[in-house]
């Protein structure tokens, strides 16, 4: 009866029961920090680390969108300025040639500065590579002030219109005002601008090359 109670300490050995008590608590925390780390840690840790890629990718993507945005807003002015220099273009070079439109604003112009108009005639145009040249006869009696007050008028006019080959005759002085009139004629130019034809467009009156024509 004695030989079968046998103390702890022969059970185990001969060792110190406090160095297994010890041995037993760093098991348990080994094994609990191991149960946090695979169950709460490391999945934390993917989740940190996938949220970190995705703010890298909106971050990425929101500096391209940015970036992006600058571009369309340059794009946006640079198109806007090209407008506004087609519309100046158009104003001072128009496709269209608007004769009627060009001698009613030199008629008036003309009649303002004090002018008796006594001849305005269009003469036939001519083209050149880029532009075509759209040629007015003039012929006008009044004062050299009246002269020049014309002239400036149609140099503020948004048209290019050029005053060419004019010659001065007959001066006169007026009974009345005593200022010396003479008549004037002018050969006032604008001008229109050329569409060129694309390449291998057909010119007027040639009929379009057949397909697989050289």
């Amino acid at each position: 009866m004695a030989a079968a109670k046998k103390s702890a300490k022969d059970v185990l050995g001969g060792l110190n029961l406090n160095i297994v008590v010890v041995a037993g608590w760093v098991v348990g925390v080994v094994a609990v920090l191991a149960l946090y780390y695979f169950v709460f840690y490391e999945p934390l840790s993917e989740e940190h680390t996938t949220e970190e890629t995705l703010k890298s990718q909106l971050a990425s993507a929101r500096s391209t969108a940015e970036s992006n945005l600058r571009r369309y807003n340059t794009d946006v002015a640079e198109l806007a300025r090209a407008r506004q220099r087609a519309q100046q273009l158009q104003s001072v070079l128009p496709n269209d040639p608007d004769i009627p439109g060009f001698m009613r604003s030199v008629n008036a112009l003309a009649e303002a500065s004090g002018l008796q108009i006594s001849l305005i005639q269009p003469v036939e145009e001519r083209v050149e590579q880029y532009y075509a040249r759209i040629p007015v006869q003039l012929s006008v009696r009044g004062s050299y002030l009246s002269l020049a007050r014309f002239f400036h008028s149609v140099s503020q006019l948004p048209r290019v219109i050029n005053m060419e080959n004019i010659r001065l005759d007959h001066p006169t002085e007026d009974p009345v005002s005593h200022e010396i009139k003479l008549d004037a004629q002018i050969l006032a130019t604008t001008f229109r601008s050329v569409q060129r034809p694309a390449a291998g467009a057909a010119r007027p009156g040639q009929p379009p090359a057949p397909r697989g024509a050289p």
